[in-house]
């Protein structure tokens, strides 16, 4: 099966499919996922390090991960009910939440043209009972098999 697809369905299809158990499947059929997972993955690979490099290179501050580490602290203390007023104040949080919804925008701004490129994929794809039989081996949610599913079944 030959398909043209965005990058991002390529990454949600190997994010499923790469750490897929194949237990209950037959050997042929291991071998065929197996391959469709070995061809799926350096455009995965490479859109994941792209993705780290640009969150890497955009961040706001220097100060950047210590604040975002506070942050986290403030939203855990903040959901026990415990004094937060050591970690960072509601205003700084508020801020702070504000600069990080910015700098997601822009990495997600930085990304998107990569996310968006269509990459040609060919591998021969299983049948419904193939299929079947990897879901048993596996424990996913609905929508990992949707997009498994619509994307390796023939």
């Amino acid at each position: 099966m030959n398909k043209k697809v965005k990058t991002s369905e390529i990454l949600k299809v190997y994010n499923v499919i790469g750490s897929a158990k194949y237990g209950k499947m037959s050997d042929e059929d291991k071998v065929k996922v197996w391959k469709i997972a070995r061809k799926l993955k350096p455009v995965a690979t490479k859109f994941d390090e792209d993705a780290k490099d640009a969150a890497e290179k955009m961040k706001p501050a220097e100060d950047f991960d210590e604040k975002l580490q506070k942050a986290q602290e403030y939203e855990r203390l903040r959901q026990k009910g415990e004094p937060t007023i050591d970690i960072m104040t509601t205003p700084e949080y508020e801020k702070f939440l504000s600069t990080f919804k910015d700098y997601q925008k822009l990495v997600d701004k930085a990304v998107q043209e990569f996310s968006d490129k269509e990459v040609k994929v060919d591998f021969d794809p299983i049948n419904e009972e193939a299929f079947g039989k990897l879901m048993a081996s596996n424990d996913w949610t609905m929508e990992q098999v949707a997009t498994l599913g619509d994307f390796i079944c023939e």
